[in-house]
């Protein structure tokens, strides 16, 4: 373990930035690949972000990847992506031990839907990633990247610190509460949670109620690309409308206005959580943002039962606060024409035949 003052050197690494390099010939995926292995040799022992490895898979997968982008074929814009998969999640070539010891070793020799479609989209799966005992609130040792003696956070804490330690450019995560976004918020990397149902989760082990997919990225462009390879070819849950959203990420436009809602947290919150909040805010001025800071008007709270309620809209009684619904449609379906689940079941279980069979 490191010393207070001693920091690990972190490159994290973005993947799309670096793909006009493999068409012009510059760079290939394999050399990124190892480029992130290399980290992953230094940096691993120390973090822990990984469970089981299939390096020589990965390699290949990379080899292939930079055969196809020599020929003008990538099979998509993520092809020889190093991601990695959080270890509730299905993988024909490697365990799916859950972070249970009641489940170690354990193969179900298959591949989730969402590795089927990354695997179908080209990229390339460096190992499974540390989680939380069952997804839950058991540990299982991963550090935080930039200060070992700190939590990385949970569940998907293997998939936040090694995206952010540039061990790979992106990994899968879940999450019911907070699962994919606050690894992703200690660690320093982009988490994005989709709408429950959004992403098929056919072959994750996690709480098909209430948890949906979610990627952590070394960017934003990342994550989001790795979201719709995996929607065009997976879809959502049976059930549910998947994602919607363009097929690459629009370019990024300066807010008119920033709102910053001092909600009853803020009161309770440490001096220096504050002052990270006040520099951050000044930041957005220093770029010419009209930032709005206000308290959060008429905030929910809890009656003495531990019910929810809210004092202003006679709801007591129903133990519900009474509130408004703001739905904000980006785009079309990715999928226009989403395949039934029929035949999307069918056309993942042929995909993880091919994976297992060259596992």
């Amino acid at each position: 373990m490191l010393a207070p003052d001693e920091k690990l050197k972190l490159s994290p690494k973005p993947y799309l930035s670096a793909t006009p390099g493999f068409a012009g010939g510059a760079d290939t995926p394999r050399d990124f690949l190892e480029r992130c292995l290399a980290d992953l040799a230094a940096l691993e022992p120390k973090i822990g972000a990984f469970v089981n490895l299939n390096l020589a898979g990965a390699r290949s997968a990379a080899d292939r990847a930079t055969a196809r982008w020599r020929q003008g074929r990538p099979l998509s814009k993520i092809d020889g992506m190093p991601v990695g998969i959080k270890d509730i999640i299905e993988t024909a070539d490697m365990p799916t031990e859950n972070g249970s010891p009641l489940f170690a070793g354990f193969r179900s020799e298959r591949d989730a839907a969402s590795v089927a479609a990354l695997r179908e989209a080209g990229a390339v799966v460096v190992g499974k990633t540390v989680t939380t005992e069952f997804a839950a609130s058991e540990p299982r040792g991963t550090r935080n990247p930039h200060d070992l003696r700190r939590t990385p956070g949970g569940s998907s804490s293997g998939s936040a610190a090694g995206v952010a330690a540039g061990m790979m450019s992106a990994a899968l995560g879940t999450q019911v509460i907070g699962s994919t976004i606050r690894p992703a918020s200690y660690c320093g990397c982009v988490g994005f949670k989709v709408t429950v149902g959004a992403l098929n989760r056919g072959g994750s082990y996690d709480g098909l109620s209430q948890s949906s997919s979610g990627v952590l990225a070394a960017t934003l462009e990342d994550a989001w690309q790795v979201a719709y390879e995996i929607a065009v070819r997976a879809g959502g849950d049976p059930g549910y409308p998947g994602l919607f959203g363009p097929a690459s990420t629009p370019a990024p436009k300066k807010p008119h206005r920033v709102a910053f809602l001092e909600t009853p947290g803020w009161a309770t919150a440490s001096a220096g959580a504050k002052q990270a909040m006040t520099d951050a805010l000044a930041q957005l001025e220093a770029a010419a943002a009209n930032v709005s800071a206000s308290p959060l008007v008429n905030p929910v709270t809890c009656n003495p039962s531990g019910s929810p309620s809210s004092a202003s809209t006679g709801s007591e009684s129903a133990g519900m606060p009474s509130s408004e619904t703001c739905t904000v449609q980006l785009g079309s379906p990715v999928d226009s024409s989403p395949m039934g689940a029929a035949a999307g079941a069918e056309r993942l279980t042929q995909a993880s035949q091919s994976a297992a069979s060259s596992a």
